[in-house]
């Protein structure tokens, strides 16, 4: 009998550290999932940590080699300082220049149509991270003189219209148009009304229609899609896909969509029969893409890309370049620092 109670003991002592075991591995597990994006969320300014950029041998001359004598210039958001500053690399000489003096986080730059201005995203708090969309201003910066204007309070993911004059802009849940001579704004699309109730991210009017309109939406409503605003009609692109973008060259557009070698991968498809292809997928250790900017001749394509970390804010990502139709083994690599590089544009002076 003595023997049957013990024995009932120690079945109920395994079955309870089975279970114990169990929730254990599922809290760990849920908490690398989710537990280490609120950490990065609300404290991720600790993860920076300023490096200064150390070119390989020979790498600038590769460069130079490689992307045959082009003129312009490229800029991006990089915390190589220890906090998230604008940057700005000549074209071919690969000179580099830091824009901005900030404490706050400043990102997502996009350079106006003439290349003299840049557009800007600035937080609101001096950390906020990229997954919180609302707490951002919009600003301009004059490349000649440094000159900052605030233009729009609570906006994000701003770009410029082709004629220079306007910017478009994501305040909360809607897309809105700015005219910067007169000051009045325009409201073109809610992403939280009927029936799509999500919250938009990367909104973009195609070059060749200024009347339809890509956005990523999350929530109740998910994917990339394309909206005709005079229509009012809708196609959906991709259910898991983000951060779409037009091609300045032809009707066509392209998107990050989960899976490729590095877990990310760049799709393209025409805009009026959806056909998914892939389009970029970088051979190597840094196949991680995202953040991507064609030139508005859609000669060239400009992302960052890392070796497997995803947190945008955080990662060691760095910024590549393309000539679009190449082999994808001739992008080339245009910066060398582990901080985080992110939001790349590009324009181009001839």
């Amino acid at each position: 009998m003595q023997d049957l109670k013990n024995k009932g003991k120690s079945n109920r002592r395994t079955v309870w550290w089975s279970l114990t075991s169990l929730v254990l591995l599922v809290c760990l597990i849920g908490f690398y999932l989710f537990g280490l994006r609120l950490v990065y969320r609300h404290w991720g300014y600790l993860f920076l940590k300023g490096a200064p950029t150390q070119w390989p041998a020979g790498t600038q001359e590769q460069i130079k080699e490689r992307i045959g004598g082009l003129t312009g210039k490229v800029v991006w958001s990089s915390s190589r300082t220890g906090t998230h500053q604008l940057y700005l690399m000549s074209l071919p000489d690969l000179r580099i220049y830091q824009l901005t003096n900030h404490p706050h986080v400043n990102y997502y730059p996009r350079l106006s149509p003439e290349g003299r201005r840049v557009v800007f995203a600035r937080s609101q708090r001096p950390w906020v991270s990229e997954r919180e969309q609302a707490p951002w201003d919009v600003y301009v910066l004059e490349l000649t003189g440094g000159k900052e204007q605030l233009i729009a309070r609570n906006g994000n993911f701003p770009q410029w219209l082709p004629d220079g004059e306007r910017i478009l802009f994501l305040r909360k849940s809607e897309v809105v148009i700015k005219d910067l001579p007169s000051g009045r704004e325009q409201v073109i699309f809610d992403g939280r009304k009927p029936p799509w109730a999500g919250e938009p991210s990367t909104p973009e009017l195609s070059p060749w229609d200024p009347d339809l309109l890509t956005v990523t939406l999350r929530g109740k409503t998910e994917g990339v899609f394309i909206f005709n605003l005079i229509q009012g009609t809708h196609s959906l692109v991709s259910g898991t896909g983000c951060e779409s973008l037009w091609r300045p060259d032809r009707p066509e557009i392209a998107w990050v969509e989960n899976g490729g070698r590095g877990g990310t991968h760049l799709l393209a498809s025409p805009a009026d029969r959806l056909s998914n292809r892939v389009f970029m997928d970088l051979p190597g250790s840094f196949s991680h893409e995202y953040f991507p900017r064609f030139s508005s001749n859609g000669r060239w394509l400009v992302w960052g890309a890392s070796a497997g970390d995803h947190e945008h804010d955080i990662a060691d990502y760095e910024i590549f370049l393309w000539q679009v139709g190449k082999p994808w083994e001739s992008a080339v690599r245009m910066t060398y620092n582990p901080a985080n590089d992110r939001w790349p544009d590009i324009h181009l002076s001839r």
